[in-house]
């Protein structure tokens, strides 16, 4: 019997893709940011047939937010060079870093209850 060589499942692909990329991103991170604040992936959405990554972070403190996605912003060209330079990955998104907002929601929920 044959099998058939040609079959990806492309949830595999693209999930191994973001574990990837997301690797390499915490490294650079840890590697340029400074150290003054703690900066957590927290979420990678690509859409569907979709070249571009927005990138949700978290940071502490909180005043030093706005300063954290600047840096991001910024840096997104050399982070995309250095996935092209560290991975084999046929296509490099080009990436997009928003605060994620969601982890200080949950937050202020549990304090009410």
């Amino acid at each position: 019997m044959r099998k058939d060589n040609n079959y990806k499942d492309k949830s595999i692909t693209r999930g191994r893709g973001i574990s990837i990329v997301r690797e390499v991103i915490d490294k650079y991170i840890s590697r340029n940011s400074g150290g003054q604040s703690l900066i957590t992936i927290t979420s990678m959405v690509q859409a569907d047939k979709s070249n571009h990554m927005t990138v949700g972070v978290s940071v502490l403190p909180d005043n030093k937010a706005e300063a954290v996605i600047d840096f991001l912003k910024r840096n997104a060209t050399e982070i995309r060079d250095e996935i092209k330079d560290k991975t084999r990955m046929g296509m490099i998104p080009y990436l997009q870093f928003e605060l994620d907002r969601g982890e200080k929601h949950r937050q202020e929920i549990f304090d009410i209850i």
